[in-house]
């Protein structure tokens, strides 16, 4: 809950489940990202020993987006 001030008042405002998905949602993006940098970036630099694959990351994520969704009791 975040609290705002309104001229004197204060209020509590609650995150709606719109704004929770999105900042999930934002969130699984921007890591996802880095994960798939930070894989790119050891492959480049051991490029003769074991390679990691990242053909099913993106898979991965989206399975994880998807859980708010599956668990929301609405």
């Amino acid at each position: 809950m975040k609290t705002t001030m309104k001229g004197n008042t204060m209020t509590k405002e609650t995150m709606t489940y719109e704004e929770l998905t999105n900042k999930v949602d934002s969130l699984l993006a921007e890591t996802n990202e880095k994960m798939t940098n930070l894989i790119e970036q050891y492959n480049e630099e051991h490029e003769d020993e074991h390679e990691i694959d990242t053909v099913d990351l993106d898979n991965k994520f989206d399975s994880l987006s998807d859980y708010i969704y599956d668990y929301s009791s609405s």
